[in-house]
C-alpha cells in the first residue's frame, strides 16, 4: 500500500514530509484521495456503509494524510468516521492532538482519556493528559499521570523531562538530575540542563559546607 512506503502509519510521525513524492506515488496517493472524497458524501449520508467491509485503520492513515497537509477538520472526521466502524485508539489519540493545538484543552483530555480506556499501557496519551494539566495549573495531579507513563516507558524523553521540569519547580535538583540523566544519550540539549543544574548543586554543597563549619 502507498501508505506503508510514505510511512504514514496509525501513528502521526512528527518528521514526515509528503514533499518527498515521486511522481508515481503522488498520482497513486491522489486517486486514492480522490476514491475516498467521493464515496465521503454517501457515507455521511449513510454511515451504515462503514460496516460493510472498510478497515477502520485506513480511515486512521487518512486522517493522518490530511493532518499532514493542515487540513485538521477533513482528518477528525476520517478518524471519527473510524471510531464509527470500531472503536480506535489511534483515532481518539490523533484527534486529541489535533484538538490540544488547537487549545481545546477539555476535549483533547477527554479524547486522551478514551484512548487510554482502549489501551491501558498508552504512555504517550498519559504524558499528553500530563501536558494539558500543566497547562491547567495542576501540577500535581499532572506528576501522577508522568510517573505512570515513566513506568510503562522509562526512558521516554518527553515523560522524563516534564518530570524533571516538575521538580526544578519545586526546587529538587537532585530528583531532576536523576530523570534528565536516564535520557541524555536520546536527547542531547539534556547534557546542557544537566550541567546547569550539577553546577548549581555543586555551588549549594560548597555553600552548605562552609554554613556547617561556621
Amino acid at each position: 500500500m502507498i501508505f506503508d512506503r510514505l510511512g504514514i502509519t496509525q501513528e502521526i510521525q512528527d518528521k514526515l514530509s509528503l514533499d518527498e513524492l515521486s511522481p508515481q506515488e503522488h498520482d497513486q496517493l491522489t486517486l486514492l484521495i480522490e476514491k475516498f472524497e467521493f464515496g465521503l458524501e454517501e457515507i455521511r449520508n449513510n454511515p451504515t456503509h462503514l460496516e460493510q467491509g472498510f478497515d477502520q485503520r485506513l480511515f486512521v492513515r487518512l486522517g493522518n494524510y490530511f493532518y499532514y497537509e493542515g487540513d485538521f477538520s477533513q482528518a477528525l472526521e476520517y478518524y471519527n468516521l473510524s471510531n464509527f466502524i470500531d472503536e480506535n485508539e489511534w483515532a481518539y489519540f490523533n484527534s486529541a492532538r489535533i484538538l490540544q493545538l488547537q487549545d481545546q484543552l477539555d476535549r483533547a483530555y477527554e479524547k486522551y482519556g478514551q484512548a487510554i480506556k482502549l489501551k491501558p499501557d498508552f504512555s504517550q496519551a498519559l504524558c499528553h493528559q500530563a501536558e494539558i494539566l500543566i497547562n491547567q495549573g495542576e501540577p500535581e495531579k499532572a506528576l501522577e499521570k508522568l510517573k505512570k507513563s515513566q513506568q510503562l516507558n522509562p526512558n521516554d524523553p518527553e515523560t522524563n523531562k516534564l518530570i524533571a521540569n516538575y521538580y526544578i519547580e519545586h526546587g529538587e535538583n537532585t530528583e531532576a538530575l536523576i530523570h534528565l540523566k536516564a535520557i541524555h544519550h536520546r536527547d542531547p540539549e539534556v547534557k546542557t540542563k544537566i550541567t546547569e543544574l550539577e553546577q548549581k548543586q555543586s555551588f549549594l554543597n560548597r555553600f552548605i559546607g562552609r554554613f556547617r563549619k561556621r
